[in-house]
C-alpha cells in the first residue's frame, strides 16, 4: 500500500503552517462503519473539516487536493480497531489462568481484566496518539492548489435541484 490517497476540498482556514479544508464526504461513506469518527473528528453532515499541511501556501477559498499515505492510514487503522480487540482477547486469556490459579469466580476475573485492558489500551492510543499527531506522516498534505478569484458558494442540500 505505498500509494497516496487523494481527495479535493476547499481551504477555509489557515494558520501558520496549518490549512482547515472542508471536503464532501463521498457515497461510499455512508456504508462505512466508522463514518461517526469522521464526525467527532471535525465534519459533520455532508462536509468533513481536516487540518493538512499548508505545503502549497494555499489562501482560504482555493480549491485543494490533499494527500495521505496509504500505508500511514493503514498503521492507524491497526492502531485504532486492532490493538483493543487484541487487549480484550489478553483480557480473557489472563483472567481465564488467573481463575485456575486463584479461587475466585472465573467470570468476576475475566470481566475484570477486560476491562483493565480496555481502559490501559484506551489511556495507551490516547499518549501514542499524542506522538503520532507530531510525526509528518500521519499528517495530511495540500499537494496541489487551484486559486479561485470568487468566492465559493456555500452547497445547499436541502434544494436537490439546485
Amino acid at each position: 500500500m505505498g500509494e497516496k490517497l487523494t481527495k479535493t476540498g476547499v481551504v477555509k482556514a489557515v494558520q501558520g503552517h496549518m490549512a482547515l479544508v472542508v471536503t464532501r464526504m463521498e457515497p461510499e461513506c455512508e456504508s462505512c462503519k466508522a463514518r461517526d469518527a469522521c464526525s467527532v473528528m471535525g465534519g459533520g453532515g455532508a462536509n468533513i473539516e481536516v487540518w493538512v499541511r499548508n505545503t502549497a501556501r494555499a489562501q482560504p477559498g482555493d480549491a485543494v487536493t490533499i494527500s495521505i499515505k496509504g500505508a500511514s492510514l493503514l498503521k492507524v487503522s491497526f492502531l485504532v480497531y486492532m490493538v483493543p480487540i487484541l487487549a480484550l482477547i489478553g483480557g480473557i486469556i489472563l483472567g481465564h489462568v488467573l481463575s485456575m490459579l486463584i479461587p475466585v469466580d472465573k467470570n468476576v476475573l475475566v470481566g475484570l481484566f477486560c476491562l483493565l485492558a480496555l481502559f490501559g489500551t484506551f489511556l495507551w492510543l490516547k499518549k501514542k496518539s499524542n506522538k503520532l499527531a507530531n510525526k509528518q506522516e500521519f499528517i495530511p498534505e495540500i499537494i496541489s492548489k487551484t486559486i479561485h478569484r470568487d468566492p465559493i458558494p456555500p452547497i445547499d442540500f436541502s434544494c436537490p435541484g439546485k
